[in-house]
């Protein structure tokens, strides 16, 4: 047991060497993202107590987790850096954050940045919990190329997951939310509800907040949105 852990340390602190070099190496790089992928959080250092942090799906796909002010758009490490693409609602176009990857070893990340960026620091490994669906509507209409999908998931009153999506096509449109599940809240009642806008305008919603069971089954759901109102 002793000298498997070695081992895995050992492995672990060559990959950082190794991404330290910052040589264009693609299997070092998969390498290195195949450790990654998953859940890292760490504790809200301003505000309410509670943890924040990022979903590094296996698809190069990302999400955050409790930050509800941007939205992760994508993931992928490069010359051995974390790269981290992120949005908003007011500003769409990507913004990529450059993390220096300094260790990774027992479930701990440590991420440096040559500026200040929101994602340098420690973070922790972390379980999380996905709800795989598609948004839809009944009408013959198609969205305009600025359109975007806003989806929310609520525990009770809180949001605990939210994703701007980019439709890439017609309706349906898939999406896969992102949140920290928590055993003692499995009793309380979730819901989701989604709206589309463009320029500013709301052009679909839910009528109504759509009660979810989680963990989710692995059958995706089904979220209907109708015309807004003028």
């Amino acid at each position: 047991m002793l000298a498997s852990r070695i081992v895995e340390r050992i492995a672990a602190l060559a990959l950082v060497c190794l991404c330290a070099c910052n040589r264009p190496d693609p299997s070092l790089d998969r390498r290195v993202e195949a450790e990654l992928a998953g859940g890292w959080v760490r504790e809200i250092a301003k505000g309410p107590p509670g943890l924040e942090g990022f979903d590094l799906r296996p698809d190069r796909s990302a999400a955050l987790l409790g930050i509800f002010s941007m939205n992760a758009v994508a993931w992928a490490v490069s010359r051995g850096e974390l790269v981290i693409s992120t949005n908003t609602e007011r500003y769409p176009q990507s913004n990529a954050s450059r993390l220096r990857i300094l260790s990774v070893e027992d479930g701990v990340l440590t991420l440096e940045a040559e500026t200040r960026d929101y994602f340098a620091g420690t973070w922790h490994r972390a379980e999380v919990g996905h709800v795989d669906g598609v948004v839809t509507y009944l009408e013959h209409a198609s969205l305009p190329p600025d359109a975007r999908v806003d989806l929310q998931l609520r525990r009770g009153g809180d949001l605990i997951a939210r994703s701007l999506i980019a439709p890439r096509g017609p309706v349906p449109i898939p999406f896969e939310l992102s949140y920290l599940p928590e055993r003692e809240a499995l009793e309380e009642s979730f819901t989701i509800e989604a709206r589309i806008v463009a320029s500013g305008a709301p052009l679909f919603a839910t009528t109504a907040p759509l009660p979810l069971t989680l963990p989710a089954n692995d059958e995706p759901i089904e979220v209907i949105v109708r015309p807004s109102s003028p």
